[in-house]
């Protein structure tokens, strides 16, 4: 796999490679300043997902239905594999779902969030992809990924697409 220059790189920038364990995969690993449960709530609850990510329905319970509505570029659809949200015992989370996209192999979609000094890692890790969709992938994650943050920070998540070309220029083969 080539190296990039990570200087030009925009904020954020996810990796995209095989994993230790031999898969092909797209990796995000991003300080959101707000609490676990602030993020946590962003990703799971209906309406307030809504708010920065119109058109994808998480049902978050073991077996619940994925859908990421994407409009005329497809549709992704699965399965939430497990869930575990935030509790006083343990406050990390993390929700595993499947990603079906036609005419590509299925895969597997984790958010993982851990919380930590001023706010929340989040580690989003789209593996078992093969390399061709996989570009594309990692820049609607990445403009997902800046969308939440926007709107967690009371910012305007539409915002996070104006900076669609430059994004999309860094995962460029």
């Amino acid at each position: 796999m080539q190296e990039r220059d990570t200087t030009t790189a925009p904020k954020g920038a996810g990796t995209l490679g095989v994993s230790g364990d031999g898969v092909f995969r797209i990796h995000f690993d991003r300080h959101l300043a707000h609490p676990v449960e602030k993020v946590w709530t962003a990703l799971t609850d209906d309406r307030t997902r809504a708010v920065w990510l119109d058109g994808v329905r998480i049902d978050a319970r073991p077996g619940g239905t994925v859908a990421y509505d994407f409009g005329e570029e497809g549709t992704a659809t699965g399965e939430v594999l497990s869930v575990h949200g935030p509790s006083a015992d343990d406050p990390a989370a993390e929700l595993v779902h499947t990603w079906q996209w036609e005419g590509v192999p299925d895969s597997v979609v984790t958010w993982r969030l851990e919380g930590g000094e001023g706010g929340t890692r989040l580690q989003l890790t789209h593996s078992e992809l093969v390399r061709e969709p996989a570009r594309d992938f990692a820049v609607g994650w990445h403009i997902i990924l800046d969308s939440a943050d926007l709107h967690l920070s009371g910012g305007d998540p539409g915002a996070a697409w104006e900076a669609y070309e430059e994004v999309a220029g860094h995962y460029a083969a």
